[in-house]
């Protein structure tokens, strides 16, 4: 019997990293949302560090969005 080689589907390629780059804006977005709910219940002076966190969340994403992309870029 011969064993045929399986042919990647380009369709089903996953990028190196997105898994990481959807973990951090679920966390971004999770961490907004428990902060607008502390806001209201506690007040915005006991939530802002939440808010930080999920905006620094939110820029990490894009640095690594954009840092792949310069990376391809180059490759080429």
């Amino acid at each position: 019997m011969s064993k045929k080689k399986k042919r990647e589907d380009p369709g089903n390629y996953k990028r190196p990293g997105s898994g990481m780059k959807f973990f951090l804006l679920a966390l971004a977005i999770a961490f907004f949302i428990i902060a607008v709910h502390q806001s209201i219940t506690v007040g915005f002076q006991y939530s802002y560090w939440i808010f930080m966190l999920s905006l620094s969340l939110v820029f990490l994403h894009r640095y690594k969005s954009q840092h792949n992309g310069i990376n391809k870029k180059n490759d080429k």
